[in-house]
């Protein structure tokens, strides 16, 4: 087995204490698994930004390669890197003061030609976008973390530093909201 096949049975916490050795590679295999899987939740966290969230990605993994040892590897990786993440997306909004809207006139019209279940799919997905822009910054993370990144309570509870009841009562919000203004895009509800 080669040298870099090993670093992939590895834990994350394994891999950075060997990151924190000089091992380049170990850091290589951590920046793969989580660099698509950051990008997509900072995307989805600035408001479909795709220019800030690749700075903003590119940002926390240049911090982690200047000082390594920031991560105690007595933690867990993957909250760990995901309340940076988190935090940094939050410092974005704080700093911005505004939550961005969704510009119509930019969205996608249908080809006549396509799949109709694949428009209805598309337009449930741009309706869920919307809304969940609509969101609080904590309520929209909240709901991202668990529900699309398929997050434990416990885990999302870490990231965002409250109690587990604390996530619990957010994403039974979100879910309740989102099923009100999502209705429509619901079969059971269609006559």
């Amino acid at each position: 087995m080669s040298l870099f096949n090993r670093h992939k049975t590895k834990s994350d916490e394994a891999l950075m204490l060997l990151f924190q050795e000089g091992n380049q590679r170990a850091f290589d295999e951590v920046y793969h698994r989580y660099s698509k899987r950051l990008l997509h939740f900072m995307f989805r966290m600035v408001n479909n930004d795709e220019a800030l969230a690749q700075d903003l990605l590119h940002d926390i993994f240049m911090r982690l390669v200047q000082q390594p040892n920031r991560f105690d590897t007595s933690r867990n990786f993957k909250s760990w890197i995901f309340t940076v993440a988190a935090n940094e997306c939050y410092k974005h909004h704080r700093k911005r003061g505004i939550v961005e809207q969704v510009d119509v006139l930019e969205m996608d019209f249908p080809i006549l030609d396509t799949n109709p279940h694949d428009l209805d799919q598309k337009t449930f997905r741009r309706a869920l976008r919307k809304e969940l822009e609509q969101l609080s910054y904590d309520h929209r993370c909240t709901f991202i973390l668990r529900f699309q990144e398929g997050l434990s309570v416990k885990e999302v509870s870490d990231i965002m530093d409250c109690s587990e009841g604390t996530v619990k009562s957010r994403s039974h919000h979100c879910l309740k909201n989102l099923s009100v203004k999502l209705a429509m895009y619901n079969p059971i509800n269609s006559d």
